[in-house]
């Protein structure tokens, strides 16, 4: 119980954090910065559809749901920290 609570409260002040920083819809280069990962890794994944929400926008170009994103990407850190740690 414990370490969902941590991981919850972990998570939630990160998503706090970002929102601060970055616009309600993010861009690709927003995704690149902090996923820390090149242009060609963004696409890959947007193109993949492995980033949860996003779409593609006629003359917009992708668009990604920034709480969407945030939860998506900081849970998953979360998680892999968690693992690490019962094992």
């Amino acid at each position: 119980m414990e370490v969902t609570l941590a991981a919850k409260e972990i998570l939630q002040q990160k998503i706090d954090d970002m929102i601060q920083k970055y616009p309600a819809s993010l861009k690709p280069k927003d995704i690149q910065e902090i996923m820390n990962c090149s242009q060609t890794q963004a696409y890959d994944l947007l193109n993949n559809s492995e980033i949860p929400s996003a779409k593609k926008l006629d003359g917009l170009g992708w668009r990604i749901p920034r709480e969407t994103f945030l939860a998506w990407w900081y849970g998953e850190e979360v998680e892999r920290r968690n693992i690490r740690r019962i094992k």
